[in-house]
């Protein structure tokens, strides 16, 4: 059997006491407080733990096709090798081909490898918010408070004696105050159906391109609503419909030169339910928004031009938040609700949208939708004014 070693290996000092089933069968408390040494490798769903001697002997090892499993227990030894093995640092014929994929995506996409740490080590599989909510295990503003003090202060001064220039008020327009309508939605009518015009509006706006340039033979920008890291537009927009008029439940891309819906999974509604809930991490307050929109990251088209570059996955997030802000605004303007988050299961997307592993990958799901008549599930609409937002209104007025 030839065995090769991982693409990428990340090795962290654990000193976290963790509970260990021997020590308490052997009259102790149950807890072993050893340090010990986790390896984070992109193909695995989560660190392993693994002796230095035996991850040093990846170094000596090479990239696929690899070498005879015979050989390298002859120079290492078969305790080392079975170690990696049983930890899955090493590949070959025995390995699935998803970790494949992904070893293989590590290998040869230009990631910046803390990069690709954070992007690998910082997904979800199948996290429920809601389940989390009902044992207790979500701590509360006033039980953070109680358990790590105040929050840092919300006003924040550098120089706090020496004394503030006042501005002029600002000058309101139109556009002041379409921003004071965009809010976070936690309540959409679960009935509502999403006219066909709010949602053609809302994609365009949003995600759709407005134009193209050719930069050389083989590379061409785009030109969107939104700024772009380079004007590459990396984020894709896939849309999960629950009820939208004139489509059928479902998955769909959408086509941002074209301004058209590909479509890729027809659903029940009940399977789109169940869908909206894996993607949003169990956060029932978004889960029946009429539609939901994937933004994912072409991490392939990015590294093209920004390799192994050590700002181009905040990039990638930089412009997600740059579409979901625009996002916000149209909902506003269209009188709809809205929401966007992180929190989302990275897996459960990966597999419905059966995406290239670390060749692309989601950064946010956000939604819209009609508001529900009555507010169930709290929301953050009656704050109290700033001295700046009440000396506007002054002005105003």
């Amino acid at each position: 059997m030839r065995l090769h070693r991982c693409a990428q290996l990340f090795l962290q000092l654990d000193r976290e006491p963790r509970f260990d089933i021997n020590r308490l069968l052997a009259g102790g408390d149950g807890m072993d407080a050893s340090p010990r040494w986790l390896a984070h490798a992109p193909h695995l769903p989560g660190p392993v733990p693994v002796s230095l001697a035996a991850a040093a002997v990846l170094a000596e090892l090479p990239l696929a096709p690899g070498e005879d499993r015979d050989a390298i227990s002859a120079r290492h030894g078969e305790e080392a090798v079975g170690e990696l093995l049983d930890a899955g640092l090493l590949l070959g014929e025995h390995t699935a081909p998803g970790p494949r994929a992904r070893d293989a995506a590590a290998a040869d996409l230009a990631w910046w490898a803390p990069a690709l740490l954070a992007q690998t080590a910082g997904a979800w599989d199948g996290v429920d918010i809601d389940a989390h909510h009902a044992a207790g295990d979500m701590p509360t503003s006033a039980r953070l408070v109680e358990e790590h003090g105040p929050a840092p202060a919300h006003v924040f001064r550098r120089r706090p004696q020496a004394a503030a220039t006042p501005l002029c008020p600002p000058r309101q327009t139109a556009f002041d105050a379409l921003l004071a309508e965009r809010r976070t939605c936690r309540n959409f009518d679960p009935a509502a159906t999403l006219p066909a015009a709010a949602l053609s509006a809302m994609l365009h706006r949003v995600w759709g391109a407005t134009g193209t340039r050719e930069l050389a033979p083989g590379a061409v920008a785009l030109r969107k609503s939104s700024p772009a890291g380079g004007g590459l537009h990396v984020v894709e927009c896939y849309v999960l419909v629950q009820r939208a008029e004139g489509l059928a439940p479902g998955l769909y891309h959408y086509l941002a030169t074209e301004h058209a819906l590909e479509p890729m999974t027809r659903l029940s509604a009940a399977a789109a339910a169940a869908m909206a809930q894996a993607f949003v991490g169990g956060q029932h307050w978004f889960r029946d928004a009429p539609v939901l929109a994937v933004m994912t990251a072409r991490f392939d088209r990015l590294f093209w031009k920004y390799r192994r570059h050590a700002k181009a996955w905040r990039v990638a997030h930089l412009d997600t938040g740059h579409l979901s802000q625009t996002m916000y605004l149209s909902a506003a303007d269209l009188g709809l609700g809205a929401f966007v988050t992180a929190a989302i299961n990275d897996a459960d997307i990966e597999r419905a949208l059966e995406l290239p592993p670390l060749r692309e990958a989601a950064l946010a799901v956000v939604g819209f939708g009609p508001r529900a008549a009555s507010k169930v599930n709290g929301e953050l609409d009656e704050l109290v004014p700033t001295e700046a937002a009440r000396r506007a209104a002054e002005a105003r007025d």
